[in-house]
């Protein structure tokens, strides 16, 4: 249901290139995903804007990788400040360069443990950087007041969910995404701060 035009379409295929040609050689993207970049990867990303407001100003990514799903959504969303947060300096080098090719001139990484992050934003998203339990406590830390936050909790066509935490002040919804939007089935986990 996202709709593209054509310069966020060459836009996410340079990252997608580029993914294939660095992150997945330099350990961002494990060495058997190629095949699945589009299927698997960016379309999966682009899954998380699904909490963006239409006045969202500010979004951050934690445990952000090879910058997913950051880097789609930054090109989705280019009126929206993302935060690339990654703690691994080999990754961030990574992130700095493919956001100057891609001109993203709304992404700034964070070379930084996602513990040290110490403001509020409006929007959390993650692609699983760390057990359920200790995400949540980062999102209710960092998510401000009517924030929303996506985490993608698996991938799997018999998902072994992991048990929600109930965290006091966050309100937490799985989403499960029909097989046929992408290469298999996705459950996310929506949070809003209350």
């Amino acid at each position: 249901g996202v709709a593209l035009d054509e310069s966020q379409l060459e836009t996410l295929t340079r990252f997608r290139n580029w993914l294939l040609d660095e992150a997945i050689p330099g350990g961002g993207v494990g060495p058997n995903e190629a095949k699945r970049l589009w299927s698997r990867h960016i379309a999966d990303a682009l899954l998380f804007g699904l909490v963006f407001k239409e006045n969202t100003q500010d979004c951050i990514d934690l445990g952000s990788g090879a910058g997913l799903p950051g880097i789609p959504l930054a090109i989705l969303r280019r009126d929206i400040s993302f935060a690339l947060v990654d703690k691994s300096a080999r990754r961030c080098e990574m992130l700095n360069r493919i956001t100057a090719v891609l001109r993203l001139d709304n992404c700034t990484v964070i070379n930084s443990d996602i513990s040290a992050v110490d403001r509020e934003w409006e929007c959390v998203v993650s692609r699983a950087a760390m057990p359920l339990e200790n995400l949540m406590f980062h999102v209710k830390r960092l998510l401000g007041d009517g924030g929303e936050a996506v985490v993608g909790l698996t991938r799997s066509s018999e998902p072994d969910l992991p048990a929600v935490p109930s965290v006091p002040g966050l309100d937490a919804t799985l989403v499960e995404i029909p097989t046929n939007i992408l290469d298999s089935p996705a459950i996310l986990l929506r949070i809003i701060a209350n």
